[in-house]
Protein backbone atom coordinates (compact mmCIF):
# COMPACT_ATOMS: atom_id res chain seq x y z
CA UNK A 1 0.00 0.00 0.00
CA UNK A 2 1.54 3.33 -1.21
CA UNK A 3 2.14 5.47 1.86
CA UNK A 4 -0.33 8.53 0.19
CA UNK A 5 -3.19 6.04 0.35
CA UNK A 6 -2.47 5.17 3.89
CA UNK A 7 -2.60 8.99 4.69
CA UNK A 8 -6.04 9.31 2.85
CA UNK A 9 -7.54 6.20 4.60
CA UNK A 10 -6.35 7.79 8.05
CA UNK A 11 -7.60 10.88 7.33
CA UNK A 12 -11.22 9.76 6.29
CA UNK A 13 -11.51 7.33 9.61
CA UNK A 14 -11.27 10.00 11.21
CA UNK A 15 -13.89 11.82 9.38
CA UNK A 16 -16.12 8.75 10.51
CA UNK A 17 -15.42 9.00 14.21
CA UNK A 18 -16.23 12.64 14.52
CA UNK A 19 -19.42 12.32 12.86
CA UNK A 20 -22.62 12.11 14.99
CA UNK A 21 -24.33 9.41 16.50
CA UNK A 22 -28.53 9.70 16.52
CA UNK A 23 -30.07 7.70 19.00
CA UNK A 24 -34.40 7.08 19.08
CA UNK A 25 -33.98 6.70 22.91
CA UNK A 26 -34.66 9.68 25.62
CA UNK A 27 -32.72 12.22 25.73
CA UNK A 28 -33.15 12.82 29.60
CA UNK A 29 -34.02 11.21 32.51
CA UNK A 30 -35.95 11.04 35.24
CA UNK A 31 -34.80 12.14 39.56
CA UNK A 32 -36.56 14.18 41.81
CA UNK A 33 -40.24 13.76 42.65
CA UNK A 34 -42.23 16.11 44.53
CA UNK A 35 -45.85 16.17 45.21
CA UNK A 36 -47.40 18.78 45.67
CA UNK A 37 -50.77 17.36 47.52
CA UNK A 38 -52.11 13.85 48.67
CA UNK A 39 -55.60 14.95 46.44
CA UNK A 40 -55.43 15.33 42.69
CA UNK A 41 -55.14 19.08 42.22
CA UNK A 42 -56.92 19.13 38.32
CA UNK A 43 -53.99 21.54 37.42
CA UNK A 44 -54.70 23.18 34.05
CA UNK A 45 -51.73 25.06 33.36
CA UNK A 46 -48.71 26.63 34.31
CA UNK A 47 -47.05 30.49 33.36
CA UNK A 48 -43.33 31.33 34.10
CA UNK A 49 -42.50 34.82 34.86
CA UNK A 50 -40.49 36.87 32.40
CA UNK A 51 -37.06 36.46 34.76
CA UNK A 52 -37.54 32.69 34.62
CA UNK A 53 -37.90 32.74 38.43
CA UNK A 54 -41.09 32.07 39.48
CA UNK A 55 -44.43 29.86 38.05
CA UNK A 56 -47.71 30.29 38.17
CA UNK A 57 -49.84 27.08 38.89
CA UNK A 58 -53.75 27.07 38.46
CA UNK A 59 -56.55 24.86 38.06
CA UNK A 60 -59.66 23.95 39.36
CA UNK A 61 -61.67 25.03 41.79
CA UNK A 62 -59.99 28.25 41.94
CA UNK A 63 -56.43 26.41 42.80
CA UNK A 64 -53.16 28.74 42.27
CA UNK A 65 -49.75 28.37 43.74
CA UNK A 66 -46.66 30.13 43.20
CA UNK A 67 -43.50 27.82 43.23
CA UNK A 68 -39.70 29.00 42.62
CA UNK A 69 -38.40 27.75 39.52
CA UNK A 70 -35.18 26.63 40.61
CA UNK A 71 -36.60 25.51 44.22
CA UNK A 72 -40.02 23.99 43.53
CA UNK A 73 -40.10 23.00 47.42
CA UNK A 74 -40.95 26.09 47.91
CA UNK A 75 -44.18 27.05 47.45
CA UNK A 76 -47.13 29.93 48.06
CA UNK A 77 -50.39 29.37 47.72
CA UNK A 78 -52.37 32.11 46.23
CA UNK A 79 -56.42 32.16 47.85
CA UNK A 80 -58.55 33.28 44.73
CA UNK A 81 -61.61 35.60 45.07
CA UNK A 82 -63.56 33.18 42.27
CA UNK A 83 -63.57 29.68 42.33
CA UNK A 84 -64.20 28.68 38.91
CA UNK A 85 -61.82 26.65 37.15
CA UNK A 86 -58.69 28.66 35.61
CA UNK A 87 -57.85 27.24 32.04
CA UNK A 88 -55.03 29.83 30.88
CA UNK A 89 -52.66 32.69 32.29
CA UNK A 90 -49.55 35.12 31.69
CA UNK A 91 -47.41 37.40 33.08
CA UNK A 92 -47.30 40.77 32.19
CA UNK A 93 -43.71 41.56 29.93
CA UNK A 94 -42.91 43.88 33.18
CA UNK A 95 -43.23 40.75 35.98
CA UNK A 96 -45.25 42.68 38.09
CA UNK A 97 -48.47 41.49 37.67
CA UNK A 98 -50.85 38.46 35.48
CA UNK A 99 -53.97 37.32 34.41
CA UNK A 100 -55.43 34.04 34.65
CA UNK A 101 -58.34 33.38 32.39
CA UNK A 102 -61.07 31.26 33.03
CA UNK A 103 -65.12 29.37 32.93
CA UNK A 104 -68.22 31.79 32.84
CA UNK A 105 -66.32 34.51 32.22
CA UNK A 106 -63.24 34.54 34.62
CA UNK A 107 -60.44 36.92 34.96
CA UNK A 108 -58.27 37.23 37.68
CA UNK A 109 -55.42 39.77 38.39
CA UNK A 110 -52.21 38.17 40.28
CA UNK A 111 -50.39 41.09 41.79
CA UNK A 112 -46.25 39.53 42.88
CA UNK A 113 -46.17 42.59 45.61
CA UNK A 114 -48.46 41.35 47.79
CA UNK A 115 -49.26 37.56 46.40
CA UNK A 116 -52.75 38.72 46.02
CA UNK A 117 -55.10 37.08 43.52
CA UNK A 118 -58.68 39.32 42.88
CA UNK A 119 -61.21 39.78 40.61
CA UNK A 120 -60.06 41.85 37.45
CA UNK A 121 -63.24 42.26 35.36
CA UNK A 122 -66.83 41.37 35.83
CA UNK A 123 -67.58 37.87 34.37
CA UNK A 124 -70.80 39.34 32.15
CA UNK A 125 -68.50 41.29 30.17
CA UNK A 126 -67.45 38.19 28.41
CA UNK A 127 -71.09 36.43 28.66
CA UNK A 128 -69.72 34.12 31.07
CA UNK A 129 -68.08 32.50 28.17
CA UNK A 130 -65.26 29.92 29.19
CA UNK A 131 -61.93 31.41 28.55
CA UNK A 132 -59.16 29.40 27.61
CA UNK A 133 -56.14 31.71 26.42
CA UNK A 134 -54.63 35.03 27.45
CA UNK A 135 -51.15 36.75 26.27
CA UNK A 136 -49.90 40.20 26.97
CA UNK A 137 -48.89 41.90 23.67
CA UNK A 138 -45.16 42.86 23.51
CA UNK A 139 -45.69 46.16 24.63
CA UNK A 140 -47.58 45.29 27.74
CA UNK A 141 -50.06 48.01 26.84
CA UNK A 142 -52.77 45.22 26.08
CA UNK A 143 -54.00 41.80 26.75
CA UNK A 144 -55.81 39.42 24.21
CA UNK A 145 -57.92 36.97 25.76
CA UNK A 146 -60.14 33.87 23.41
CA UNK A 147 -62.73 31.24 24.97
CA UNK A 148 -65.04 28.92 23.39
CA UNK A 149 -66.89 29.70 19.74
CA UNK A 150 -63.66 32.22 18.63
CA UNK A 151 -64.67 35.23 21.25
CA UNK A 152 -61.74 36.96 21.19
CA UNK A 153 -61.20 40.73 23.41
CA UNK A 154 -58.37 42.97 24.19
CA UNK A 155 -58.81 43.84 27.47
CA UNK A 156 -56.62 46.42 30.14
CA UNK A 157 -57.06 47.24 33.43
CA UNK A 158 -58.53 50.45 34.11
CA UNK A 159 -57.47 52.97 37.26
CA UNK A 160 -60.43 52.51 39.44
CA UNK A 161 -59.86 48.60 39.55
CA UNK A 162 -62.02 48.07 36.09
CA UNK A 163 -61.09 46.53 32.99
CA UNK A 164 -61.65 47.80 29.57
CA UNK A 165 -62.94 45.61 26.61
CA UNK A 166 -63.06 45.75 23.07
CA UNK A 167 -63.84 42.97 20.64
CA UNK A 168 -61.92 42.02 18.02
CA UNK A 169 -63.46 41.45 14.73
CA UNK A 170 -63.22 38.68 12.21
CA UNK A 171 -63.36 36.13 14.87
CA UNK A 172 -63.53 32.14 13.83
CA UNK A 173 -66.02 29.97 15.27
CA UNK A 174 -64.11 27.45 16.38
CA UNK A 175 -63.16 28.10 20.16
CA UNK A 176 -59.66 29.86 21.15
CA UNK A 177 -56.89 27.32 22.22
CA UNK A 178 -53.91 29.36 22.93
CA UNK A 179 -52.47 32.99 22.38
CA UNK A 180 -48.96 34.04 22.45
CA UNK A 181 -47.23 37.21 21.24
CA UNK A 182 -43.25 37.27 19.68
CA UNK A 183 -41.41 39.02 22.32
CA UNK A 184 -39.54 41.68 19.71
CA UNK A 185 -42.24 42.35 16.78
CA UNK A 186 -46.02 43.26 17.43
CA UNK A 187 -47.56 40.50 16.63
CA UNK A 188 -49.79 37.84 18.52
CA UNK A 189 -50.52 34.32 17.14
CA UNK A 190 -53.95 32.52 17.92
CA UNK A 191 -54.77 28.98 17.45
CA UNK A 192 -58.20 27.76 17.07
CA UNK A 193 -59.59 24.40 17.10
CA UNK A 194 -61.38 24.47 13.13
CA UNK A 195 -60.52 28.07 12.03
CA UNK A 196 -56.76 27.89 11.69
CA UNK A 197 -53.75 30.22 12.82
CA UNK A 198 -54.16 33.93 13.20
CA UNK A 199 -52.20 36.75 13.55
CA UNK A 200 -53.21 40.00 15.84
CA UNK A 201 -51.02 43.19 14.37
CA UNK A 202 -49.79 46.05 16.38
CA UNK A 203 -53.58 47.61 15.53
CA UNK A 204 -55.35 44.60 16.97
CA UNK A 205 -56.60 43.44 13.33
CA UNK A 206 -57.23 39.95 12.92
CA UNK A 207 -55.96 38.08 10.15
CA UNK A 208 -56.05 34.23 9.40
CA UNK A 209 -53.26 33.17 7.31
CA UNK A 210 -54.68 29.11 6.83
CA UNK A 211 -53.86 25.73 8.66
CA UNK A 212 -58.15 25.56 9.68
CA UNK A 213 -57.83 21.30 8.36
CA UNK A 214 -56.18 20.77 11.66
CA UNK A 215 -57.15 20.80 15.06
CA UNK A 216 -54.75 23.01 16.62
CA UNK A 217 -54.24 22.76 20.37
CA UNK A 218 -51.12 25.08 21.25
CA UNK A 219 -48.81 28.09 19.69
CA UNK A 220 -45.74 29.44 21.29
CA UNK A 221 -43.42 32.17 20.02
CA UNK A 222 -40.27 30.72 22.23
CA UNK A 223 -37.45 33.32 20.76
CA UNK A 224 -37.51 36.93 20.00
CA UNK A 225 -34.42 36.47 17.21
CA UNK A 226 -36.08 34.34 15.63
CA UNK A 227 -39.29 35.71 13.16
CA UNK A 228 -41.16 32.37 13.79
CA UNK A 229 -44.25 30.53 15.81
CA UNK A 230 -44.81 26.98 16.51
CA UNK A 231 -48.44 25.36 17.08
CA UNK A 232 -49.16 21.69 16.85
CA UNK A 233 -51.98 19.65 16.66
CA UNK A 234 -53.99 16.66 18.67
CA UNK A 235 -53.44 14.78 14.89
CA UNK A 236 -49.39 15.13 15.08
CA UNK A 237 -48.77 18.10 12.80
CA UNK A 238 -46.59 20.97 13.37
CA UNK A 239 -46.96 24.57 12.20
CA UNK A 240 -44.53 26.60 11.77
CA UNK A 241 -45.38 30.18 11.06
CA UNK A 242 -43.57 32.70 9.44
CA UNK A 243 -43.88 36.61 10.90
CA UNK A 244 -42.91 39.29 8.19
CA UNK A 245 -42.30 42.86 9.64
CA UNK A 246 -44.06 44.48 7.56
CA UNK A 247 -47.46 42.19 9.52
CA UNK A 248 -49.83 39.70 9.25
CA UNK A 249 -50.62 39.63 5.30
CA UNK A 250 -47.30 39.01 4.71
CA UNK A 251 -46.79 36.28 7.24
CA UNK A 252 -46.82 32.28 6.29
CA UNK A 253 -48.03 28.94 7.73
CA UNK A 254 -45.92 25.64 6.78
CA UNK A 255 -47.13 22.48 7.89
CA UNK A 256 -45.09 19.40 8.40
CA UNK A 257 -46.56 15.82 9.68
CA UNK A 258 -44.95 13.88 12.50
CA UNK A 259 -44.32 10.30 11.65
CA UNK A 260 -43.77 7.60 14.10
CA UNK A 261 -45.25 9.30 17.32
CA UNK A 262 -47.98 7.22 19.19
CA UNK A 263 -50.34 9.05 20.57
CA UNK A 264 -51.46 13.01 20.71
CA UNK A 265 -50.08 15.96 21.05
CA UNK A 266 -51.61 17.96 23.43
CA UNK A 267 -49.21 21.30 24.21
CA UNK A 268 -45.97 23.26 23.46
CA UNK A 269 -43.88 24.47 26.36
CA UNK A 270 -40.90 26.61 26.17
CA UNK A 271 -37.34 25.05 26.88
CA UNK A 272 -34.39 26.84 26.01
CA UNK A 273 -33.58 29.46 23.41
CA UNK A 274 -35.28 28.28 20.25
CA UNK A 275 -36.13 24.80 21.86
CA UNK A 276 -39.86 23.85 22.72
CA UNK A 277 -40.90 20.36 24.41
CA UNK A 278 -44.02 18.90 22.95
CA UNK A 279 -46.44 17.14 25.28
CA UNK A 280 -47.33 14.38 24.21
CA UNK A 281 -50.53 12.18 25.87
CA UNK A 282 -49.70 9.18 26.94
CA UNK A 283 -46.68 10.82 28.91
CA UNK A 284 -43.83 11.84 26.81
CA UNK A 285 -42.03 14.96 25.27
CA UNK A 286 -40.58 15.54 22.04
CA UNK A 287 -37.57 18.34 21.43
CA UNK A 288 -38.67 20.96 18.66
CA UNK A 289 -35.93 23.34 17.31
CA UNK A 290 -37.68 26.29 15.59
CA UNK A 291 -34.55 27.47 13.79
CA UNK A 292 -33.90 23.98 12.16
CA UNK A 293 -37.70 23.31 12.10
CA UNK A 294 -36.55 19.85 13.37
CA UNK A 295 -38.19 17.52 16.06
CA UNK A 296 -36.39 14.69 18.04
CA UNK A 297 -37.07 12.45 21.09
CA UNK A 298 -36.55 13.99 24.67
CA UNK A 299 -38.58 11.65 26.98
CA UNK A 300 -39.84 8.20 25.75
CA UNK A 301 -43.33 6.96 27.25
CA UNK A 302 -41.51 3.63 28.06
CA UNK A 303 -38.57 5.19 30.27
CA UNK A 304 -41.32 7.17 32.01
CA UNK A 305 -43.30 3.80 32.84
CA UNK A 306 -39.62 2.29 34.00
CA UNK A 307 -38.61 4.88 36.10
CA UNK A 308 -42.71 4.92 38.23
CA UNK A 309 -45.57 3.13 36.13
CA UNK A 310 -47.89 5.15 38.28
CA UNK A 311 -46.69 8.92 37.34
CA UNK A 312 -46.40 7.73 33.94
CA UNK A 313 -50.13 7.37 33.99
CA UNK A 314 -50.83 10.95 34.82
CA UNK A 315 -50.96 13.81 32.15
CA UNK A 316 -48.66 15.98 31.72
CA UNK A 317 -49.73 20.09 31.83
CA UNK A 318 -45.90 21.77 31.91
CA UNK A 319 -42.54 21.98 32.05
CA UNK A 320 -39.76 24.74 32.69
CA UNK A 321 -36.08 24.30 32.40
CA UNK A 322 -33.56 24.89 35.06
CA UNK A 323 -30.63 24.99 32.82
CA UNK A 324 -29.43 23.09 29.57
CA UNK A 325 -31.28 20.26 29.13
CA UNK A 326 -32.17 19.91 33.18
CA UNK A 327 -35.96 21.04 34.54
CA UNK A 328 -38.96 20.45 36.10
CA UNK A 329 -42.24 18.25 34.38
CA UNK A 330 -45.41 18.86 36.67
CA UNK A 331 -48.61 17.03 35.94
CA UNK A 332 -52.14 17.46 36.08
CA UNK A 333 -52.38 15.87 39.63
CA UNK A 334 -49.71 18.18 41.14
CA UNK A 335 -46.28 15.63 41.10
CA UNK A 336 -43.14 17.15 40.18
CA UNK A 337 -40.58 15.23 38.69
CA UNK A 338 -37.20 16.70 37.47
CA UNK A 339 -35.61 15.89 34.45
CA UNK A 340 -31.59 16.04 33.29
CA UNK A 341 -29.58 14.91 30.15
CA UNK A 342 -28.48 10.92 30.63
CA UNK A 343 -25.12 9.89 31.38
CA UNK A 344 -24.83 8.13 28.30
CA UNK A 345 -25.35 11.23 26.35
CA UNK A 346 -23.32 13.52 28.87
CA UNK A 347 -20.28 10.55 28.86
CA UNK A 348 -20.69 10.53 25.06
CA UNK A 349 -20.35 14.57 24.46
CA UNK A 350 -17.27 14.51 27.11
CA UNK A 351 -15.60 11.37 25.09
CA UNK A 352 -16.72 12.65 21.34
CA UNK A 353 -15.36 16.20 22.53
CA UNK A 354 -11.86 14.56 23.61
CA UNK A 355 -11.58 12.19 20.34
CA UNK A 356 -12.13 16.16 18.52
CA UNK A 357 -9.68 18.31 20.55
CA UNK A 358 -7.15 15.70 19.87
CA UNK A 359 -7.82 14.73 15.94
CA UNK A 360 -8.30 18.24 14.61
CA UNK A 361 -4.11 19.52 15.23
CA UNK A 362 -3.97 15.48 14.28
CA UNK A 363 -5.19 16.04 11.05
CA UNK A 364 -3.58 19.58 10.34
CA UNK A 365 -0.05 17.80 10.42
CA UNK A 366 -1.03 14.82 8.79
CA UNK A 367 -2.07 17.16 5.99
CA UNK A 368 1.21 19.15 6.10
CA UNK A 369 2.84 15.98 6.36
CA UNK A 370 1.18 14.79 3.21
CA UNK A 371 1.54 18.37 1.20
CA UNK A 372 5.20 18.21 1.95
CA UNK A 373 5.59 14.28 1.03
CA UNK A 374 3.94 14.90 -2.23
CA UNK A 375 6.74 18.08 -3.12
CA UNK A 376 9.75 16.08 -1.91
CA UNK A 377 10.95 13.22 -4.32
CA UNK A 378 14.04 12.54 -1.68
CA UNK A 379 10.99 11.94 1.35
CA UNK A 380 9.12 9.96 -1.17
CA UNK A 381 12.26 7.90 -1.42
CA UNK A 382 12.97 7.59 2.03
CA UNK A 383 9.51 6.72 3.47
CA UNK A 384 9.29 3.71 -0.01
CA UNK A 385 12.60 2.30 1.63
CA UNK A 386 11.44 2.61 5.26
CA UNK A 387 8.00 1.37 5.36
CA UNK A 388 7.47 0.56 1.41
CA UNK A 389 6.73 -3.21 0.46
CA UNK A 390 9.91 -5.26 -1.29
CA UNK A 391 8.22 -4.31 -4.85
CA UNK A 392 8.15 -0.87 -3.81
CA UNK A 393 11.81 -0.32 -2.81
CA UNK A 394 12.61 -2.34 -5.86
CA UNK A 395 10.81 0.12 -8.19
CA UNK A 396 12.45 3.42 -5.88
CA UNK A 397 15.78 2.00 -6.52
CA UNK A 398 15.35 1.59 -10.60
CA UNK A 399 13.59 5.01 -10.25
CA UNK A 400 17.14 6.38 -8.94
CA UNK A 401 19.28 4.28 -11.28
CA UNK A 402 17.53 5.98 -14.19
CA UNK A 403 17.86 9.77 -12.88
CA UNK A 404 21.87 8.55 -12.43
Amino acid sequence: MGVRVAVLIVVMMMTVLVSPIVSAESAVELDSIIILDDDDLGIQGIAENPEGSRILIYGEDGYAEIIFAQRPEIQIPLSATDKQTMRGADWHPGGGTAFLVGDEGMILRYASDDYSLTQAGEQLNFGQTQLNAVAWNTAGSWAYVGGDDGWLWRIRAQGDGGLETHLIEGRGEGDVTSIDCHDELMLCVISSSTDGIGIIDRDHVLTWIGGNFYPWTSVICPTSYVQYCTSVSSDLQIGMIRLHTEGALQSELSVSDIKGVDGKFMQLSHQEEARSLIIVAPFSLLEHNIETNSTYPWLDNDDAINFDATISGERIIGTWDTGKDSGWIITSRGTMIEFHSTEESRGIGLVLGGIVGFLIPLTIFMLLLTLVYTASPKMQHWMTMKFGNEQEKIDAKRKVRRKR
